[in-house]
C-alpha cells in the first residue's frame, strides 16, 4: 500500500495540467486548403508529419511527468508492506536516550544543539498514540550513572512532554555509552511489540566507551536504535580545561604562580582575554594572543594572598558559542603560617658560612610582608625530646648521623602525615644513611629515597662538573621551572654531589647533566621524604646565589607542608567526592552548601579508607563543607566540567573514517556500520544527521520504504530528458529540410 507523510503537496499534482494549457492555448484552428501542388508530396513524407505530432504527444507528456513527479515527491510517498507492518504493528515502547552534557550548550545559528534534539524529542513523543508508553534516560555523567527519569516506561506521555521541557544542559561530561544500555534494558523490559531506543545528542567522541566482552557476546536483535546527531556547522570554541600552579598549596604574603590550560578550536582571527578572580573580586587580566606561528600565547598569574585560610575562585574566558567550559574553579587554603625545623649540621659563627644561611634567607626575606615561614634552627643532638607535633616540615641540612630516638621520632612524624627534607653535604656519614636512613629492614624501607654510592666531582675545584638537566614536567612543583623566566637555571653548577641509587618507591624530579638523581621524592606511610644531593649552601653549588633558588625553595617547602588532610583536591562533575573523616569526625552526616546555595549532605561509602562521599556534584563550582565543630574555618572544595567534554571531536567523523568502512560510498551507511561495531549484536541501528527527520526516518525503518528519493531521481531524469527530446524534435523537424527530404522534393518537382 502506497501512502503519503505529507499528502497536502499532493495538490502540486495539478500543476501537471500547466503544459497541456499551454500547448493548447497555443494551438488553433486551421482551415484545410488544397493545392494542386500537394499531389507531388509523397506518402513518406506525410507519415513523417504524423511522427512528428506524436513526438510533440510525447514531450508533453514528458512535461507533465515531471510537474507529477516532483508534486509526488514533496508528498514523501511511503510504501507499506502488505499485511501488520514489519516493526511498527502494535504498541510502541519509545526509550528517548536525551544529552544534557555541557556541549549540547553549543550555540550554532542562534539555537543550542540542545534545543534542537528538544525539538526532535518532543516530535517523537507527540507521534505516540494511546496505548504507547515512553521513558527518559538522561545521558550526563553523573555519580550514579545515568539518570532515568521514568524508570519503567509509562503511558503519561504529557508527563513525558513536561519532563523533556524541564530537562536543561548542566556542566556535565557525556556517558553516551552508559546510558544507551540503560536504555536498552529499560526498551526491553516493556511488553510492546516495537521496543525504539532513540539517542539525541550531539555524539561527542569522548561520551562513548567501548563494550566489555559479556556485551559483545550478546544478540539482542529485538530493539531499534536510532541515533539522532545534531552537531554544529562549523566548530569553534575557546575553553578553560586546566589550572595549574606552582605549588598544591599558596602562602600567605609569598606570591602564587596560577596558569590556566586554554583549548582553542577552530579557526579564532581575534585575540581574547582570560580573567582571574579571587574572592568575588576581579583581581588580573591577560591577554591571550595569536603567536606568528599560529599557536596561542598562554598567560599567568601572580598573586599573593593576604591572609591565610581558605579562598576561592576562577579563572574565566569569553565565547558566546560554548559558556559551558568557558570557567575553572579553584579553592586553595593559603598557610598563614609555617613553622619548619631545620637541624643543622654545620653550623658557623660567620653567617654566610653557616650551613642555613641562605636556606634561612630565602625563607624568610619578604621585604613588603612578615614571611609566613618562621625557621627554628637545632643542632642534631638537640633533635631528642624535640615536640615535632608543631612543625610542618622537618629539614635536615648537612647532618652527618641522628641519635637513634630521634630517628625514631623522625620516623614517626613523617609516617603520621609530617615531610622531610634532605640535604646532603661534606658531613654526611655514608655508612650510617645506609645502615640507618635507607635500610630495607628500617620502617617502610627507611627514610632516604636511596642508598648513597659516593660524592661525585671535586668540592675543592674550581670549575662545576654538572649542571642541572632533566626535569620532571609532570610534577606540579618541578614544571614551572621549564618557562623562560626561570632560564637561571641554565647557570646553576655543581662542584661536588652525592651519587644516589634511588630505591624501588622513589621517583626522581631532577638529574644532573651527568645524568645522576639531583632531587628524589618517596612516600613514607602518609607522609613523604624529599632528597637533595648537594648542599643548600655554596659549599657545592652556586644554587643559593642564583634567582631560581628562592621560588624553587619556596615551591619546595609549600608543597612539603601541608598537611593531608589539608590538600585540595579537584573534582569533576557528577563524580563523588570523599569528605575527609577527621573533618567530619563525630558528625552523622556532615552538610555541604552546594554552588547554587541549597544543601546537601555526605553519605556512608563502602570504601573503609573513604568513608564519606559527597555524591550531588551536578553542579560545577565550589563546595563548602559546613563544620559545626569549627563554624569559623569551612573548608571547601572546587568541582569543575571534564576537561574531555571541550574536545568537539565527534563520532561519526572517527566511523565514517575507519579503514574497515572506506569502501562503502554513502556517508550515512559507513557511520551506522560503525555504530553497529560499537553496539554488538545489534542490527537494527539507523543513524539520523538531521533531528528535523527523526520522525519521518523513524516511520520509514519501522513501517515501510520511502520512496521520495526514488521520485526524486526519476524528476531528475525527465529534467535531463525533456530539453534533449525537445531539441531534438525541434532540429529535426523545423529546421532546413534533411538531405534525403531535399531529394524527394526535387524528384517531385520534376515529374
Amino acid at each position: 500500500m502506497l501512502t503519503f507523510l505529507s499528502p497536502l503537496f499532493l495538490v502540486g499534482l495539478l500543476s501537471a495540467a500547466i503544459p497541456l494549457i499551454i500547448h493548447l492555448s497555443r494551438s488553433r484552428r486551421t482551415k484545410t486548403m488544397k493545392f494542386s501542388t500537394t499531389r507531388f508530396f509523397t506518402d513518406q513524407f506525410l507519415r513523417s508529419y504524423r511522427m512528428s505530432r506524436l513526438k510533440e504527444l510525447l514531450l508533453l507528456l514528458c512535461r507533465m511527468a515531471l510537474c507529477a513527479v516532483l508534486a509526488m515527491a514533496m508528498a514523501r510517498p511511503l510504501l507499506m508492506p502488505k499485511g501488520p507492518a514489519l516493526l511498527g504493528g502494535g504498541a510502541r515502547s519509545v526509550v528517548l536516550v536525551l544529552d544534557d552534557s555541557a556541549s549540547m550548550g553549543y550555540a550554532d545559528d542562534g539555537t543550542t544543539l540542545f534545543e534542537r534534539e528538544r525539538a526532535a524529542a518532543r516530535s517523537l513523543i507527540e507521534g505516540l498514540r494511546p496505548g504507547d508508553t515512553a521513558s527518559v534516560v538522561l545521558a550526563g555523567r553523573r555519580a550514579g550513572g545515568p539518570e532515568v527519569l521514568f524508570p519503567q516506561p509509562t503511558p503519561a506521555l504529557g508527563d513525558v512532554l513536561q519532563v523533556i521541557d524541564a530537562v536543561r544542559v548542566g556542566t556535565l561530561g557525556t556517558d553516551l555509552s552508559g546510558a544507551v544500555a540503560r536504555a536498552e534494558t529499560i526498551a526491553r523490559s516493556s511488553g510492546a511489540t516495537s521496543k525504539e531506543v532513540y539517542v539525541l545528542s550531539d555524539l561527542q567522541d569522548s561520551g562513548w566507551q567501548l563494550a566489555d566482552e559479556a556485551t559483545a557476546d550478546a544478540t539482542r536483535g529485538d530493539v531499534l536504535f536510532f541515533f539522532v546527531q545534531a552537531r554544529p556547522k562549523k566548530v569553534g570554541n575557546l575553553a578553560v580545561t586546566a589550572v595549574q600552579y606552582a605549588a598544591p598549596r599558596p602562602m600567605a604574603g609569598v606570591p602564587f604562580s596560577i596558569r590556566p590550560h586554554l583549548v582553542i578550536q577552530g579557526d579564532r582571527a581575534t585575540a581574547s582575554t582570560v580573567k582571574l578572580v579571587v574572592d568575588g573580586k576581579p583581581v588580573a587580566e591577560r591577554p591571550v594572543q595569536v603567536l606568528n606561528n599560529g599557536r596561542w600565547s598562554v598567560p599567568r598569574f601572580d598573586h599573593t594572598f593576604a591572609t591565610g585560610g581558605w579562598h576561592t575562585g576562577y579563572v574565566e574566558v569569553s565565547d558566546p558559542t560554548l559558556a559551558q567550559d568557558n570557567r575553572r574553579y579553584f579553592a586553595l587554603e593559603a598557610l598563614d603560617s609555617v613553622r619548619v625545623l631545620a637541624v643543622n649540621g654545620a653550623s658557623s659563627q660567620v653567617p654566610r658560612l653557616d650551613e642555613l644561611f641562605f636556606l634561612k634567607l630565602a625563607l624568610t626575606s619578604n621585604p613588603d610582608n612578615p614571611s609566613a615561614i618562621q625557621v627554628d634552627a637545632v643542632s642534631p643532638s638537640a633533635l631528642t625530646g624535640s615536640d615535632f607535633g608543631k612543625y610542618s616540615l622537618i629539614v635536615l641540612a648537612n647532618v652527618e648521623s641522628l641519635p637513634p630516638p630521634a630517628l625514631e621520632a623522625i620516623e614517626g612524624y613523617v609516617d603520621r602525615g609530617g615531610s622531610l627534607l634532605v640535604f646532603l653535604g661534606d658531613q654526611v656519614n655514608a655508612p650510617f644513611y645506609n645502615a640507618s636512613l635507607a635500610a630495607a629492614t628500617r620502617l617502610h624501607g627507611g627514610l632516604m629515597p636511596g642508598r648513597l654510592l659516593g660524592r661525585e666531582g671535586n668540592p675543592a675545584g674550581t670549575d662545576d662538573f654538572a649542571k642541572i638537566g632533566e626535569i620532571d614536567d609532570a610534577h606540579e612543583v618541578i614544571s614551572a621551572f621549564r618557562e623562560p623566566e626561570f632560564a637561571s637555571l641554565g647557570s646553576v653548577g655543581f662542584k661536588a654531589l652525592w651519587g644516589v641509587e634511588p630505591s624501588a618507591e622513589a621517583i626522581v624530579l631532577m638529574r644532573a647533566s651527568t645524568g645522576s638523581p639531583l632531587l628524589l621524592e618517596k612516600p613514607f606511610g602518609k607522609g613523604r621524604v624529599m632528597a637533595f644531593a648537594s648542599t643548600c649552601d655554596r659549599d657545592w653549588t652556586n644554587f643559593p646565589v642564583r634567582p631560581a633558588f628562592l621560588p624553587w625553595i619556596h615551591r619546595l617547602v609549600g608543597d612539603l607542608a601541608q598537611e593531608p588532610l589539608g590538600r585540595s583536591g579537584f573534582f569533576t562533575t557528577g563524580q563523588s567526592v570523599p569528605i575527609p573523616v577527621a573533618a567530619s569526625e563525630g558528625l552523622t552526616p556532615m552538610a555541604i552548601k552546594k554552588p547554587n546555595g541549597t544543601l546537601g549532605r555526605a553519605v556512608a561509602a563502602n570504601d573503609p579508607a573513604q568513608p564519606l562521599v559527597f555524591p550531588d556534584t551536578a553542579e560545577a563550582g565550589v563546595y563548602t563543607l559546613l563544620d559545626p565543630n569549627d563554624k569559623d574555618h569551612p573548608r571547601s572544595f572546587a568541582v569543575n566540567l571534564d576537561s574531555y567534554e571541550s574536545d568537539l571531536t565527534y563520532l561519526d567523523d572517527v566511523l565514517a573514517d575507519r579503514p574497515e568502512v572506506q569502501g562503502v560510498a554513502d556517508r550515512s551507511a559507513r557511520v551506522e556500520a560503525g555504530l553497529k561495531t560499537l553496539l554488538p549484536g545489534r542490527e537494527l541501528v539507523t543513524f539520523v544527521d538531521d533531528p528535523g527527520q527523526a520522525s519521518e526516518v523513524s516511520l520509514a525503518a519501522r513501517r515501510g520504504f520511502p520512496l521520495w528519493d526514488v521520485a526524486l531521481a526519476l524528476a531528475l531524469i525527465l529534467a535531463l530528458l525533456e530539453p534533449w527530446f525537445a531539441n531534438r524534435i525541434s532540429l529535426r523537424h523545423y529546421t532546413r529540410p534533411s538531405a534525403s527530404a531535399r531529394t524527394q522534393l526535387q524528384e517531385a518537382g520534376t515529374r
